[in-house]
């Protein structure tokens, strides 16, 4: 008879394999371009965009000359996108010059792509709604290979994965008539002059986001991430859909036990429709292994946050990162929990070591301990809180998972191999003085598995009880499975009781663990997002402030109006 852990395996084949379809479209040559034909294509063009800039045309008139540019358009970029595919020649229609756009430090853009690919194309498979910006152009997904990702100003994505980018083709006419094809990044520009009239730059969101998914392939790690979190220690760290905007605020978003930043798919999704929220804030992922504890995990939490900033604005003069969102999902939001308390420190109170009290004092923050063997304690316990200033709890289990007690969870954490550093500071923990025994090995390895620090009664979820935390806005979205019960209800996974915070408020959505995926919990942080910006009316536009580094796409007056 087959054991549990052939199921499981079995179970995650099942999983990884439902992870791996293609996305990204073929070229293809269109039909309808062959019949009419190249140059009487680019005839109707010309005529349509005419009629796109008179003063004289009326809205009828310009509605339907904007649907005829649009078509026509679309059949040439594919036609283009074919040829290069098939020839790798890019001019082979006479007199259609291509406008290179510059980034922030003159790097032409279109040497950036590896492909082009028309955003009508890009089927939605993770995403549920399509969100669109109707315009003139046509939006497209420009692919970003891994080995050109560190060339993209601003750009900060999951280590030698790719990335995308998104464009919009427009094809102008210059004074004498000859085509002029632009493909505009739409970070650096909303819209676009015609003649004397102006046209709002089309765009397709949901696309970029799925394309961005499937490239990185960072939902193919959920259960690596659990079994084997030392495969991903490249991929650790923040990454983001967009380059740094500095006139936005960001939003970190953090996922959750046996999950990965792709979990946030259809929340930002669902965001970015929202032109409000589009241009008030910018999303970044934290990505970490999630068979590590959340204690150790926040660490590098706290160290990729630290070191974004210090690349992005050394001088810590731009409003917008003190104004920050931070949004924990789960054990994510145990992460972000834990980076907002004031003593952290105290959190060790409630282990078995001795004489740990005489340490526990905000001056080891910067300096080392008398005994060097708890100075790995030091990087978990000792530190200065993230300063958010919106806190956002989904699903969060704050007094622990009591899943997490069960056989099943005991087996799986058996299965988890800790990367070695951990390892070994399990042991310095476990035989901190010569002879003194003072954890014995096994309880010293369950300080650094997450399911282990889960449980209720593990000493960290016990201690994290009694920190204080930073006085911000708090706000919890709940899961009650849609019955209707709480304060006695349960997403399934993590209990109302565990879930609740006595501070801050919250919002009961009906469905499970994943609340992510609600859309009343997008709607819910939309108006948090909205209310929260309309309390910072100074605090977005920094174009006035230092620009730090080179290596960031700090947007200004020559690139945007």
């Amino acid at each position: 008879m087959p054991s549990l852990r052939s199921y499981l395996l079995l179970a995650v084949s099942f999983f990884l394999l439902g992870c791996s379809q293609t996305l990204v479209p073929a070229p293809r040559l269109p039909v309808l371009s062959q019949q009419q034909g190249d140059a009487a294509l680019l005839t109707r063009l010309h005529a349509d965009w005419q009629v796109l800039g008179q003063r004289s045309a009326d809205a009828g008139e310009r509605e339907a000359a904007l649907k005829r540019y649009n078509a026509g358009l679309l059949l040439l970029i594919q036609r283009l996108r074919y040829d290069y595919s098939r020839y790798r020649d890019s001019n082979r229609y006479d007199g259609l010059s291509v406008v290179h756009h510059m980034s922030a430090s003159g790097k032409k853009l279109i040497m950036l792509y590896d492909d082009i690919v028309p955003a009508a194309e890009v089927p939605l498979v993770d995403l549920q709604e399509r969100y669109t910006t109707p315009g003139i152009g046509v939006a497209l997904v420009g692919i970003i290979p891994p080995e050109k990702v560190q060339n993209a100003d601003g750009m900060f994505n999951i280590a030698t994965r790719g990335s995308v980018s998104a464009l919009t083709a427009v094809l102008s006419f210059n004074r004498e008539g000859s085509p002029v094809l632009q493909l505009i990044p739409r970070q650096q520009q909303d819209d676009v002059r015609v003649g004397c009239r102006t046209y709002p730059l089309a765009a397709d969101w949901s696309a970029l986001l799925e394309v961005y998914w499937h490239i990185t392939r960072v939902k193919d790690d959920r259960v690596l991430g659990l079994f084997r979190p030392q495969k991903l220690r490249s991929t650790t760290g923040l990454s983001s859909l967009t380059p740094y905007d500095p006139d936005k605020i960001p939003v970190i978003l953090t996922h959750g036990l046996l999950s990965s930043a792709g979990t946030f798919d259809k929340l930002v999704n669902r965001l970015i429709g929202d032109p409000r929220i589009r241009e008030t804030y910018q999303f970044w992922y934290f990505n970490y292994p999630t068979g590590v504890a959340w204690t150790v995990s926040a660490r590098a939490y706290r160290e990729s946050l630290s070191a974004l900033r210090q690349q992005v604005d050394p001088l810590h003069r731009n409003r917008n990162w003190d104004n920050m969102v931070v949004v924990g999902h789960s054990m994510g939001g145990l992460i972000t929990h834990y980076s907002q308390c004031l003593e952290p420190w105290e959190l060790l109170r409630v282990t078995d070591i001795p004489h740990v009290d005489r340490y526990l004092s905000p001056e080891y923050i910067d300096k080392p301990f008398p005994v060097p063997q708890l100075n790995p304690l030091r990087q978990d316990y000792f530190f200065r809180p993230v300063e958010a200033g919106l806190v956002v709890y989904m699903a969060t289990p704050h007094r622990g998972a009591p899943v997490a007690r069960y056989r099943l969870a005991a087996f799986i954490s058996k299965l988890v191999t800790l990367p070695q550093t951990l390892l070994r500071e399990a042991y310095n923990i476990a035989t901190l003085q010569d002879d003194m025994l003072l954890l014995n090995p096994q309880e010293a390895y369950q300080w650094f598995t997450s399911i282990g620090q889960l449980k209720p009664d593990s000493y960290s979820i016990r201690g994290l009880q009694g920190l204080r935390v930073r006085d911000v806005p708090t706000h919890s979205i709940i899961g009650d499975r849609g019955e209707n019960t709480c304060p006695r209800c349960s997403d399934g996974v993590v209990p109302y009781w565990s879930s609740h915070i006595a501070w801050g408020t919250e919002t009961i959505v009906p469905y499970d663990h994943s609340v992510q995926d609600c859309p009343e919990s997008a709607e819910d942080m939309k108006r948090l997002l909205y209310a929260y910006a309309l309390r910072l009316p100074a605090a977005r536009k920094q174009r006035a402030l230092l620009r730090c580094t080179e290596q960031v796409n700090h947007r200004g007056a020559a690139v945007r109006k």
